[in-house]
């Protein structure tokens, strides 16, 4: 298995695995997300394109297995919040026929490493309450809940 950039090549192999986890996440919070359609493929396109988003792909063989996405931010504006570079994870996705086989571990390894070559010094992600085996997966690589992202429906 290797993990590499991904390229505009890759769009149709991220576009089936963005679909399994769209659908996920449209299941569980349809209050907050839209059922998987063609407009995530731009969207994927885009990210392509973006020159400060890394999209790293693991694979095996000519068979993409997973993905993860990472931008680097930096506060210059708000006095109270640290100004160091903070590595942000956009999305990280497995095959469901892939899962627990260390694919995961391996790409949050890569953009560990991808972000402290950039100087920063924290990642920080969003993790749906109702996805119990991510945050399992997230409390085994040593995060913690930094803070609570609530919502009311009106």
């Amino acid at each position: 298995m290797r993990v590499r950039q991904a390229t505009p090549n890759d769009l149709e192999s991220l576009f089936e695995l963005n679909n399994q986890i769209s659908a996920l996440h449209y299941i569980n919070a349809p209050q907050s997300f839209v059922a998987p359609s063609e407009e995530d493929k731009t969207f994927l396109a885009n990210a392509l394109a973006d020159e400060k988003r890394l999209i790293l792909i693991a694979e095996e063989g000519q068979q993409v297995l997973g993905f993860i996405t990472a931008h680097i931010t930096q506060n210059e504006t708000i006095s109270f919040l640290i100004k160091d570079p903070i590595c942000r994870i956009g999305t990280i996705v497995v095959d469901e026929n892939q899962k627990t086989k260390g694919i995961g571990r391996l790409l949050m390894t890569e953009v560990e490493q991808w972000a402290r070559a950039f100087g920063a010094v924290q990642i920080r992600l969003e993790v749906m309450e109702f996805n119990q085996a991510a945050q399992q997966f997230y409390d085994k690589l040593g995060f913690a809940t930094n803070s609570r992202l609530m919502m009311k429906c009106l």
